[in-house]
């Protein structure tokens, strides 16, 4: 199973996504819940860095592959920045509520 973590500061701006655990949802190179995983948090990085002109910092697990940790240490830009982490959160927790036995999204 895929856990997404969501770090949400107490003034309501989230500042970090961590994703670990593996889909299982198919063969290695077939599983098509990765495959949204994956293209969500892409996106994310490459929305932020393209659009709110803030460079994320990415921790992945090369090696064993399962793991993504985010964080945004940017602070212009907010607004935008907020939209699409939002945005990042409701694709993750729409694709949960889809593939509740592959994603688990959980906001802290």
């Amino acid at each position: 199973m895929i856990k997404a973590l969501f770090t949400r500061q107490t003034n309501g701006q989230l500042v970090g996504a961590k994703l670990t655990g593996h889909a299982g949802s198919g063969d290695y190179g077939f599983d098509i819940v990765c495959a949204a995983v994956s293209t969500l948090a892409i996106n994310f990085i490459n929305s932020l860095e393209v659009i709110a002109h803030c460079q994320a910092t990415v921790t992945l697990n090369d090696v064993e592959g399962g793991y993504m940790d985010i964080s945004v240490p940017c602070h212009d830009n907010q607004e935008t920045i907020q939209i699409l982490f939002e945005s990042f959160l409701l694709g993750m927790t729409k694709l949960a509520e889809d593939s509740s036995e592959f994603v688990q999204t959980k906001v802290i």
